[in-house]
């Protein structure tokens, strides 16, 4: 059996790794067009149909697009193994959370709440903390599926 804080990483993992390629599947389209332009202008100075001035400058622009768009895409693809390696420390982290808690002496207990919570709010006498993400949908714990109809 999956234990809940793993399928809330699981959640979390895939949330994070999603919106990372969702912001690469475009600069990816580009590429591939960038690349196409580039055989179709080859064709074109190949079949003599345009000058060698206008085939080296319009080469060199669509180069250097081509070398913009690998570097979007690697940074996202940085991005997201690092988003990764992110998750899983913080899952760790979350998974030996109390016995770390335990045994730390007061830096070390000042520091875990830093890393896991965003803000403080007074309420009435209580001290309510603002959790960063992912330790949010850690205390969630995992959303049960909606069923259809009204089944109980």
């Amino acid at each position: 059996m999956i234990p809940v804080h793993g399928i809330v990483f699981d959640r979390v993992v895939v949330v994070l790794v999603a919106d990372i390629a969702t912001r690469i599947v475009e600069p990816r389209v580009e590429l591939l067009r960038i690349r196409d332009q580039q055989g179709r202008l080859l064709n074109l100075r190949m079949m003599e149909e345009i000058e060698a001035d206008t085939f080296a400058a319009k080469s060199q622009e669509l180069r250097d697009r081509e070398a913009e768009l690998k570097m979007l895409i690697d940074f996202a693809d940085r991005d997201r193994h690092e988003i990764i390696d992110l998750a899983v420390k913080a899952f760790e982290l979350s998974q030996s959370l109390r016995e770390r808690w335990v045994a730390a002496d007061f830096l070390a207990k000042r520091k875990m709440l830093e890393i896991v919570c965003l803000n403080w709010k007074l309420v009435a006498v209580t001290l309510v903390p603002t959790t960063r993400k992912p330790f949010d949908l850690l205390i969630e714990g995992p959303q049960k599926k909606e069923r259809r109809g009204d089944r109980t």
